[in-house]
């Protein structure tokens, strides 16, 4: 939040009457109206109506270390849907619970593709603790079971393309769940630019996760072939996980051998699994792919602090600092709004717009309603709702501010409103 937290303090140290400390008008808050929270429950979607708990879960002093066995329980996730056309504003943010020697919550939004961690005395009351699953800190890969081989065989999805694609079914492995970390994959020494899956604590609750090798024989094209429990099956061309552009390229008579491999995942140790072999360009052709599984240790305070004005750009950009929105109607997660049923305020700092309305005084007029009768900002995860009204006078504006979760209404200053105006300056339009 930049430099919000020097002007509330600011703010609090004005006087006004006789002695009286000047109310916060910009206290931001976890709005929930802005948030959809839910967790998944015995197979089903449940909705949360509050956003508070997840939101607030590793705000405080974290943990790099999680002791003992550990066991997951629910998984919560908020997500702040785009609520303009420019998607600027959306944000998620993921909270697992964890039992271990202590009460933990793990946590991942978009500052970073890293897991922060927090001990915590009790589990929330959304949290159902009766129903556990243990899980590991590393992956074990080894082969999958008849059964596995059964629903590979007869997956729908294998026919999606146009052509039949022919499981090769002695190439079934299984991945276990891990705690976090993902598995990267190299063809022929060359790496895939994306890692083949992730891991995720919501997933100790799937058995495995199971690869295998497919093959179109008409077009001679190999793909991979991902089962994710019974939720998700996908099939990726193979060389598109080495070169996107590539195209053209064929296998012809391709055989695989799966080599011998059962054993835990160790971090950074890469494990061959196939042998390709195939004739291209009347050469007889030899790849070997491979496996590793890469992990990152979990986030310190001081870094999760530093991700607050400085996030991972190449994980999910995001905007740092305040957006301030004035619009003609609510937002609508399903409906995204745009120019000119809303205003973003001009320019990239918004530290004197918010000190405008933070130096507002109480009152208990208003004006009257204008075309834009909302203001919104959004600053992180936080945000805050306004109405505001108008009065037009000779040579200026008067600008009135209604907090809506309190009903409390503020008039901006001389000042404060023709900074107001210059930051819409659509307003002096109409």
């Amino acid at each position: 939040m930049k430099k919000l937290v020097g002007l509330f303090v600011l703010s609090t140290g004005l006087l006004v009457g006789c002695g009286g400390e000047k109310p916060d008008v910009v206290n931001l808050s976890y709005v929930d109206a802005h948030w959809t929270v839910s967790k998944y429950a015995k197979e089903e979607l449940i909705s949360l109506h509050s956003a508070d708990e997840t939101l607030e879960a590793c705000s405080g002093e974290l943990t790099t270390e999680l002791e003992g066995d550990l066991i997951v329980f629910d998984t919560i996730v908020a997500n702040r849907y785009p609520m303009t056309d420019t998607g600027e504003e959306y944000a998620f943010k993921a909270v697992s619970y964890l039992k271990g020697d202590e009460n933990y919550v793990l946590c991942r939004d978009m500052a970073s593709n890293r897991f922060s961690a927090e001990v915590i005395e009790s589990f929330p009351d959304d949290v159902d603790v009766s129903a556990g699953t243990p899980i590991g800190r590393y992956p074990v890969v080894g082969p999958a079971d008849k059964s596995a081989k059964t629903a590979l065989r007869d997956a729908d999805e294998l026919n999606e393309s146009g052509n039949p694609i022919e499981p090769f079914l002695e190439t079934l492995v299984a991945f276990s769940p891990a705690l976090y970390g993902e598995i990267e994959v190299e063809i022929g020494g060359m790496p895939s630019p994306y890692p083949l899956f992730s891991f995720d604590p919501s997933m100790a609750s799937m058995k495995d996760i199971k690869v295998a090798i497919g093959y179109d024989t008409i077009t001679e094209k190999p793909y991979l072939l991902l089962m994710f429990a019974d939720l998700y099956f996908s099939v990726t061309p193979l060389e598109s996980m080495i070169d996107q552009t590539a195209e053209g390229l064929t296998y012809e008579a391709l055989s695989v051998e799966r080599l011998p491999l059962e054993t835990g995942l160790i971090p950074d140790q890469t494990y061959p699994l196939y042998e390709f072999t195939y004739t291209r360009d009347g050469k007889v052709v030899n790849e070997t792919m491979t496996f590793t599984y890469r992990t990152s240790d979990l986030l310190s305070t001081a870094e999760r602090k530093q991700l607050e004005t400085h996030p991972d750009e190449d994980y999910m950009p995001l905007v740092v600092g305040p957006l301030v929105y004035l619009h003609q109607q609510p937002f609508n997660p399903e409906s995204p709004l745009s120019y000119p049923v809303l205003l973003k305020a001009a320019g990239n700092e918004m530290d004197d717009l918010v000190q405008a309305i933070d130096s507002a005084e109480p009152t208990k007029r208003q004006g009257d309603e204008g075309d834009y009768p909302l203001l919104t900002i959004v600053d992180g995860h936080k945000g805050q709702e306004f109405e505001v009204t108008y009065k037009q006078r000779s040579k200026k504006m008067d600008i009135y501010v209604t907090d809506r979760s309190t009903d409390k209404t503020y008039k901006l200053t001389s000042e404060g409103a023709e900074t107001f105006l210059s930051y819409f300056p659509d307003l002096k339009k109409k």
